[in-house]
C-alpha cells in the first residue's frame, strides 16, 4: 500500500521567499511514513528541490488512519539556514547524519560540512 498525500493549503510567503504547505497523508493499514519519505513526494509533487523542502511537523492521533503536517519550501539556503532551527535541519536529514552531528556538536567540532546545502 502507498500513502496519499493531498495538500490542503499552499500558502506564498514573500518576505521570507518560502511557500509554506499544510498537507494530509492518508495510511489506512500501514504506520505513520517515515519523515524522509514524505518530504520526498511533497518535493516531488511540487516541483521543488529536496534539500530546500523541510518537514516542520507531522501529527497523528491516536488509532487514526491519517497525518496532518506542515512543509516549508525555500528558494535558496541562506533563507533556510536563517529561519528553520538547527534541531528541525537535523531532523530531515539520514539517520546516520543525524548521529553523526550530533556527535561531532557534543564534542565541540565542526558539522557544518555534513548539511547537503
Amino acid at each position: 500500500m502507498s500513502i496519499n498525500i493531498e495538500i490542503t493549503e499552499e500558502k506564498k510567503n514573500p518576505l521570507i521567499e518560502r511557500t509554506e504547505l499544510t498537507f494530509r497523508i492518508d495510511h489506512f493499514g500501514i504506520s505513520t511514513p517515515n519523515r524522509l519519505e514524505v518530504k520526498k513526494k511533497i518535493a516531488a509533487l511540487q516541483g521543488a528541490d529536496e534539500k530546500l523542502t523541510i518537514i516542520v511537523n507531522l501529527k497523528t492521533r491516536f488509532g487514526a488512519s491519517y497525518t496532518r503536517g506542515k512543509a516549508y519550501i525555500y528558494k535558496n539556503v541562506t533563507e533556510l539556514q536563517f529561519f528553520e532551527p538547527f534541531h528541525i535541519q537535523v531532523r530531515n536529514l539520514e539517520k546516520d547524519k543525524r548521529v553523526e552531528i550530533y556527535q561531532l556538536k557534543k564534542r565541540r567540532e565542526s558539522y557544518k560540512h555534513l548539511f547537503e546545502y
